[in-house]
């Protein structure tokens, strides 16, 4: 997506005002639509996952976190089977560069804890998570709890069909 403006309307908006906090909020809106709908159209994609991470030192830590786990093939794979390996997500998380402490790492999936505190959840069901996980749209939580930044990533699996796709022609 391409913002441009030339100045020529004459038009102004006072930064910090309710017009600058109502124009961030409309671009942030399309910029969110059309991410999302960038994966949704993902070649195979039988998932759309909405990763969600919290408790971020900083932005960039969350960004480098979500980044990771949502171009991990991984846990890319593990959704494409419905399995709830929040090891892999962890993993991912810990091979982002961030430094993170797993003993205050908590992750859901699809709103359901499978990890809390770098450790399984008391009360996960393996069986639950994995019908869930079969829905479009599956929402993963990684809360870090090393501060307030956050970040959305939308990413989608990887299955079988993407890699027969992709596999079946040359460029």
């Amino acid at each position: 997506m391409l913002l441009l403006a030339s100045g020529a309307s004459g038009v102004t908006i006072e930064a910090g005002s309710t017009t600058a906090e109502a124009f961030a909020a409309a671009v942030h809106q399309v910029c969110s639509s059309l991410a999302r709908q960038i994966v949704e159209d993902g070649e195979g994609a039988e998932h759309l996952l909405v990763l969600q991470v919290t408790g971020a030192a900083s932005f960039a830590d969350a960004r480098a976190v979500a980044g990771t786990i949502a171009n991990s093939p991984l846990v890319k794979t593990a959704f494409a089977g419905c399995d709830p390996n929040w090891g892999r997500i962890l993993a991912a998380a810990g091979r982002s560069g961030v430094a993170l402490d797993p003993t205050k790492v908590s992750v859901s999936i699809a709103g359901m804890p499978v990890c809390r505190y770098g450790q399984i959840a008391e009360d996960f069901s393996r069986d639950r998570v994995h019908t869930a996980m079969r829905e479009w749209e599956v929402p993963v939580s990684v809360d870090l709890g090393m501060g307030e930044a956050s970040c959305t990533f939308y990413t989608c699996d990887l299955t079988a069909e993407y890699v027969h796709i992709n596999a079946d022609y040359s460029t």
